[in-house]
């Protein structure tokens, strides 16, 4: 699950499910795989796109939280400087998430 991996069982229990909502955009690619740009980015703009900006908001809501000098912080700091790769991957029909996420 590339970037968001960076969460293991120490972390506190919102990090815990956030990370298991993360599966919902690659359970969407994998239902999606196949289809021509203009329908995966359809389809992407419809299933994925809410996700993507709710987990936006809340990355940014922990990021001020958090200090990024703990061990969250730190792998929030990580996931937020992979971000820029995230939104093209949803503005994009052609990007496969796993080359940004």
């Amino acid at each position: 699950m590339g970037s968001f991996a960076v969460f293991d069982r120490d972390e506190p229990e919102f990090a815990a499910k956030r990370l298991h909502r993360i599966a919902e955009p690659y359970r969407i690619e994998t239902e999606i795989r196949g289809m021509g740009v203009y329908q995966r980015l359809s389809a992407r703009d419809a299933r994925s796109g809410l996700f993507v900006a709710e987990f936006g908001a809340w990355l940014q809501a922990q990021r001020l939280r958090i200090s990024a000098k703990s061990r969250l912080g730190e792998k929030l700091t990580y996931i937020h400087r992979q971000w820029g790769g995230q939104q093209t991957f949803i503005d994009d029909g052609r990007v496969d998430p796993d080359a940004y996420l």
